[in-house]
């Protein structure tokens, strides 16, 4: 039977025209599609202690999240934006990195405020998951977990029932540990330090002062260690600081960190979404 030249033409173009739509489409489902925002503390843990009740760290980093938050999804309505939690209620540490799960989140970011015994620190800082605390004057090993900062916001898990179960495989200083949290580091660590040093950018910016408490650090935090993708816990400020805290607990403030904040994701998701394109496949001769 003869096949008309037309038809032969029709079915040359339907071969052609498969594996390129099928890239097209592979394009608009690549990039930053999941971002998982944790507001640090919560409910029965108010976290770093403000003047008032009210504005303790745990309402602080809860309206700056939601303020940010509310950002991405007007710009970017394709992104989807996931809390883990949406008011003052507590949450385990377990059930946070869970939910970034879940969802298949392609970034996670934990909010949270510093503090010291001191009214002398300030600033802000970005942590990561790596080998070891660059900015540490004594170059301390990644794995000692001596870090004031990491021991308090791990402490959490100290509130929480049958804390010694949930968390008996989180010991920095086993061999399996280690093993497991080099495999973790080398598959995040790019994207997270990538994320990390915009946030930095954007944060060492008048008001906040650059400080030996500000940058980008490499430490031990449970909520980098747990997660599978691109995750960065901030520290916003220190509340001890009167300064740091005026400017924080200020609606102001607030409105000011969140925008800094959203600006420092748009041009993470501008890189990270150009490194997931895929070329078209040429159309065959």
């Amino acid at each position: 039977m003869r096949i008309d030249s037309r038809v032969i033409s029709i079915i040359f173009s339907l071969i052609v025209l498969v594996p390129i739509s099928t890239f097209a489409q592979q394009n608009k489902e690549l990039g930053l599609k999941t971002v998982v925002i944790d507001p640090g503390h919560g409910g029965k843990d108010p976290g770093a202690p403000g003047k008032t009740s009210s504005n303790s760290e745990k309402h602080i980093v809860l309206k700056i999240s939601k303020l940010l938050g509310q950002k991405i999804q007007k710009a970017y309505p394709d992104v989807k934006v996931v809390y883990t939690r949406s008011s003052d209620v507590f949450l385990e540490l377990k059930e946070r990195v869970n939910v970034a799960k879940r969802n298949n989140a392609d970034l996670f970011i934990s909010m949270h405020c510093n503090s010291n015994n001191s009214s002398q620190p300030y600033g802000a800082s970005v942590h990561i998951l790596g080998p070891k605390s660059k900015n540490s004057k004594n170059q301390k090993d990644y794995f000692a977990a001596s870090m004031s900062v990491a021991q308090r916001e791990n402490s959490v898990m100290l509130l929480e029932d049958n804390y010694k179960t949930t968390y008996q495989d989180f010991d920095p200083d086993s061999p399996e540990s280690i093993i497991s949290h080099s495999l973790m580091w080398n598959a995040n660590y790019s994207n997270s330090l990538l994320f990390a040093a915009e946030v930095d950018n954007v944060l060492k910016q008048s008001p906040f002062r650059v400080s030996n408490y500000t940058g980008i650090h490499q430490d031990i935090f449970y909520l980098l260690w747990a997660t599978n993708m691109p995750s960065a816990l901030l520290e916003l400020g220190f509340i001890s600081n009167p300064n740091d805290y005026a400017y924080l607990s200020s609606a102001e403030g607030q409105e000011k960190v969140a925008a800094r904040l959203f600006e420092a994701f748009k041009a993470y998701k501008t890189q990270y979404d150009a490194t997931m394109v895929v070329e078209e496949a040429p159309a065959p001769k």
